[in-house]
């Protein structure tokens, strides 16, 4: 029985680099570029949906992107620019190395590339990291102050909105309650009176808000009653707006200091005639004289966390307006749309940098195992082909966010 010997049916030793299925060399690296070209078609398809959108959103809120490129940087867009336009440079020479088969110098060019797309991508988290410092994003982040109190047209808020008594009702009752009572009159071995602590009566609103988050161990030299308050009275899920609303309440039931009226703890009215304040919502802030018992009260559990959109509504029934998302009067309306859409776009695009950078390493590691020469090297130009439409999708995206005003 005779063995036929398959790698030289033709006469003609098989090629190492080809695949059974091929019948030549040039028809497989054919084939492999179709497959590239392809899959590119594809790529052209993903971002060709969002250049409509950006179009239609353009065209339809034009002041909307007249105001955001104030917050484009053009220089570092054009340094984004020649960098890419020297990677495409590097990686066609590469292909002309491997030709003539000097893999050191292809080498050399692959890795140019793969240090390029990481400069790019380092200058897109410098201006990545700025915009996030000033909350210019998408969504509703977009319309909180930055911490710190940074520049830039987000930190130009207005100051914090009053908290909303009735809502501190609600966080005294699930927090506070059962140490300092339902009317703050303390709770004997749990919390002290605080109608007329001097300490918290001598810190403004920010100032009472800020000792709440922290709360005070009982090592604290300022502690004076021998008693720890745990940070925001042991509730984690109260936020800023809440205890806001909390620091809101406390006012209401405050007297001065050394007024006769503390001594009654068992009538918020009595608290009222003697402060002689009466607030809008008297009748849903005062609760009952006979709704506490000091030393047996029980808070009610925690409410969950709330929705983002309560933020940005006016309460109607009690006419108090929550913070509005417009700190910027010169500020078109739905501003966040413009970075939305930019942070999709440019996203998305450093995700292709991205992979086309881990492209250019394994086209490295394998040059390094000598696969590549004249004969086989479409590797090299598929990868090449993809780091080309990554650069040409820029040179769309750069001109359309950082020229176009």
């Amino acid at each position: 029985m005779s063995v036929i010997d398959t790698t030289n049916v033709l006469g003609e030793a098989h090629e190492p680099n080809l695949a059974h299925h091929f019948e030549t060399m040039e028809q497989q690296h054919d084939a492999g570029k179709l497959g590239m070209w392809l899959f590119l078609a594809t790529e052209v398809l993903l971002f060709g949906g969002l250049f409509c959108a950006y179009a239609v959103f353009r065209a339809n809120h034009p002041a909307l992107f007249v105001w955001g490129e104030q917050f484009m940087d053009e220089k570092l867009g054009v340094a984004n620019t020649a960098i890419l336009l020297i990677s495409s440079m590097t990686i066609a020479m590469a292909i002309t190395y491997i030709q003539r088969n000097q893999r050191r110098m292809a080498m050399f060019a692959v890795a140019v590339t793969f240090i390029c797309g990481a400069i790019f991508m380092a200058i897109k988290s410098v201006e990545y990291g700025h915009k996030f410092d000033q909350n210019l994003m998408w969504g509703t982040g977009f319309y909180e102050a930055p911490e710190g109190g940074h520049g830039g047209v987000a930190a130009a808020a207005v100051p914090a909105a009053p908290g909303n008594a009735k809502d501190g009702r609600k966080s005294w009752d699930n927090t506070c309650r059962s140490c300092h009572g339902a009317n703050g009159e303390g709770v004997e071995g749990q919390g002290m009176d605080v109608r007329s602590s001097a300490f918290i009566q001598e810190l403004d609103d920010d100032g009472v808000l800020a000792f709440i988050k922290k709360g005070r161990a009982i090592a604290d030299p300022a502690n004076t009653t021998g008693i720890a308050m745990p940070p925001k009275g042991g509730n984690p899920l109260l936020k800023d707006k809440d205890i806001r609303n909390l620091v809101a309440y406390l006012r209401d039931m405050q007297v001065p200091v050394g007024d006769a009226a503390v001594a009654d703890e068992t009538s918020s009215e009595t608290v009222v005639a003697a402060t002689g304040k009466v607030s809008s919502e008297e009748q849903e802030v005062a609760p009952p004289a006979t709704n506490w018992l000091p030393k047996s009260s029980i808070p009610n559990a925690p409410e969950g966390p709330a929705g983002i959109t309560d933020r940005y509504i006016m309460d109607v029934e009690y006419t108090v307006y929550k913070p509005v998302p417009q700190f910027d009067p010169d500020r078109p309306a739905n501003a966040h749309l413009f970075f939305g859409i930019y942070f999709l776009m440019t996203g998305l695009h450093g995700i292709h940098v991205i992979a086309g950078m881990l492209v250019m390493l394994w086209l490295l590691w394998r040059l390094g195992r000598r696969d590549f020469g004249p004969r086989y090297y479409a590797p090299v130009e598929c990868g090449a082909l993809y780091w080309h439409i990554v650069d040409v999708i820029w040179i769309f995206l750069f001109p359309l966010w950082y020229l176009i005003a």
